[in-house]
């Protein structure tokens, strides 16, 4: 019961905490069959919420268990976690590793007999990158031993799920949750032997090869630069060429293909991108110095400058009061969760889960305390309830209005810079052409061999 009513709190704050968050085919997410959802791991405690705020089954998860003990097992077991010890772990119990996870292995065997729905991060770790770390066989074996217990009659599918976040440590950033086609099992009926690792060694790659369809995956951080460079700079003008959609998937299979081509041409010639990479890094560095983006060259920002700043600077005196407002009834349970995730952990994994987390706590205080003031100086409850419901809404016109001031600050600083050192402008925009010039003609030469 407590699982689906804390369901809706962590959706609410899922949907504070993250500025876009859509799912392509979540249809697949809440089929009948009995379940194992995988997916990767770059956010720790912020994946499983994900999951299991957009699945509307109850979800069990496969967890770490040299985090279970005798005072976090019972809680732990409430909030559905079973868990998975590796060789490293230890335990509070005297059984070895592994009879603990032949015990576990059995639970999800019950479960998933029952119609369950597990969920499983086969990468077995969580770090913020954009990689897939090595499959562990755990999924194949508890998926084709649940079915081989029951003759292959569950229907048990695998479904494989994508999770790609913007920028995974920042409040208000993106996240895109990509669905995969089930993995059947039925297949494997006829191959399979509790004594032949190979058949779980097939299943494992071929779950790895279908979440690697789903996220972008780089080889290593210099390319994930480079790539993230060509994302800031020619990623727009891409969307522009094809006619697309600002859609998250759109946004995701461009992307993909930008890695397919930088994989592609790096391969032909390393030195090249390497050199890329260099211009591109230096060309974005020279934006941040002084002070602004790519977005204030891009043609959609140039129409009608004077109206812009005329209507953004009356919206910004108009909205001030509002702000200051908006600032003070909310700016201590904002600033709390960042500064106490700070002081639980220094792992950049844990930052925004424990931000997220400690949100739904300090709202709530913070406005409930308000609420009793009010009621305390009024004893009128539709002042409590207005207060309240004006204290939410005046947050989130904060966040509006900081945006709105911090896009109006680039764009007044790239007309200060025009009048004031036009030079300094004229080589900003002669290094876009120049790495302009390169991505065109990399992409047309692309093209031409798919």
């Amino acid at each position: 019961m407590l699982y689906f009513l804390l369901r809706p709190i962590v959706q609410l704050a899922l949907k504070i905490f993250f500025k876009r968050l859509q799912v392509h085919n979540k249809y697949l997410l809440n089929i009948e069959e009995p379940i194992i959802y995988v997916a990767n791991h770059p956010n720790t405690f912020m994946d499983p919420s994900i999951i299991a705020v957009l699945s509307k089954k109850r979800v069990h998860f496969l967890s770490n268990g040299s985090v279970f003990n005798k005072f976090t097992r019972p809680i732990f077991k409430f909030f559905n976690m079973i868990p998975i010890y590796r060789k490293t772990d230890k335990s509070d119990k005297p059984i070895s590793q592994a009879e603990l996870n032949k015990m576990s292995f059995q639970k999800c065997y019950d479960f998933l007999a029952q119609k369950g729905t597990l969920l499983i991060f086969p990468e077995g770790t969580s770090i913020i990158e954009r990689r897939l770390r090595e499959i562990k066989t755990g999924t194949a074996r508890i998926a084709l031993g649940a079915e081989y217990e029951n003759n292959f009659s569950l229907g048990l599918k695998i479904v494989p799920i994508g999770i790609n976040y913007s920028d995974a440590d920042k409040f208000r950033s993106e996240v895109f949750v990509n669905v995969g086609e089930p993995i059947l099992l039925t297949k494997y009926k006829n191959i399979y032997n509790p004594e032949n690792f190979e058949t779980i060694e097939t299943l494992t790659k071929e779950i790895e090869e279908e979440i690697s369809k789903l996220i972008v995956v780089t080889e290593d951080e210099e390319q994930d630069i480079l790539i993230s460079n060509i994302e800031k700079i020619y990623k727009n003008t891409l969307f522009n060429e094809f006619n697309l959609s600002e859609r998250k998937y759109e946004e995701f299979i461009v992307v993909k293909e930008i890695v397919e081509g930088v994989k592609y041409f790096e391969q032909k010639d390393h030195q090249y991108f390497k050199n890329l990479r260099i211009q591109t890094d230096n060309y974005l560095e020279n934006l941040s110095v002084l002070g602004l983006s790519d977005e204030v060259f891009q043609s959609s920002h140039k129409k009608s400058i004077l109206g812009y700043f005329i209507g953004s600077i009356f919206l910004l005196i108009l909205g001030l009061p509002l702000y200051v407002a908006g600032l003070v009834g909310n700016y201590l349970p904002y600033i709390l969760p960042s500064k106490i995730a700070r002081l639980i952990s220094t792992d950049i994994t844990f930052k925004a889960p424990l931000m997220m987390m400690i949100g739904i706590f300090t709202f709530p205080i913070a406005y409930g305390v308000s609420a009793y003031l009010i009621w305390h100086f009024t004893q009128n409850m539709w002042w409590v309830l207005a207060i309240v419901v004006l204290l939410s809404l005046l947050g989130y016109f904060v966040l509006w209005y900081v945006a709105l001031w911090e896009k109006f600050k680039i764009n007044w600083q790239s007309v200060r810079l025009f009048y004031k050192k036009p030079s300094l402008l004229n080589n900003l925009i002669e290094q876009r052409k120049t790495i302009f010039k390169e991505l065109k003609n990399l992409k047309n030469e692309y093209l031409k061999q798919l």
